[in-house]
């Protein structure tokens, strides 16, 4: 009997995850505008390899922070609202841009729809809200909770075509988790 030939192991990396980045070759770089990848990937932050819908929403808050900072109108702070409306057309497009060239739906990359949607849950707080540090822990949980539990026209948005079906859910997240965190941030102050 002839001992068993055992063939070398090679060292191969982990495929990818089927959802999550960093598919961002150089060949699909090249197949979407520069500003299509800075602003898709919310720069860079989605190209995180561990969690990037949060690597994202992270990225959000600073951007959040220096908004509440802006006079506010009265007791509101109109400054997340403009600039989650501000952001939702270039978003969608840039979103769709990354989805194309990377040839799935709803590309892990893609993290400006996390953007839009935690500005959207900050849109309508009052102006002293943004002193605390429990808005941002708060408006962090509330929407990563909303975006990844997708309750009702949340989830059916997101067949919608190209970058609307991934903005539109994460507005849609925004928009229902806007009210529990301004209720939140009222009860705060008191």
């Amino acid at each position: 009997m002839s001992p068993a030939v055992r063939r070398p192991r090679r060292n191969r990396p982990p495929a990818p995850a089927p959802d999550g980045p960093p598919a961002a070759t150089p060949a699909a770089r090249k197949a979407a505008p520069a500003w299509a990848w800075v602003l898709g990937t919310w720069f860079g932050s989605g190209l995180s390899p561990v969690a990037p819908g949060t690597a994202g929403t992270l990225a959000t808050l600073p951007l959040a922070w220096a908004l509440g900072r802006l006079p506010a109108w009265g007791p509101w702070n109109p400054w997340c609202l403009a600039a989650a409306l501000a952001l939702f057309l270039p978003a969608v497009a840039a979103a769709g841009r990354i989805e194309a060239a990377l040839g799935r739906h709803d590309p892990g990359a893609a993290v400006v729809d996390e953007t839009v949607g935690t500005l959207l849950t900050m849109a309508f707080l009052p102006g002293s809200a943004f002193a605390d540090f429990r808005t941002y822990a708060a408006a962090f949980l509330l929407f990563r909770i909303l975006d990844v539990w997708k309750p009702g026209p949340v989830g059916r948005s997101q067949s919608l075509p190209g970058g609307w079906g991934i903005v539109v859910d994460d507005a849609l997240a925004g928009l229902l988790g806007a009210p529990v965190l301004t209720a939140a941030a009222l009860l705060w102050r008191f």
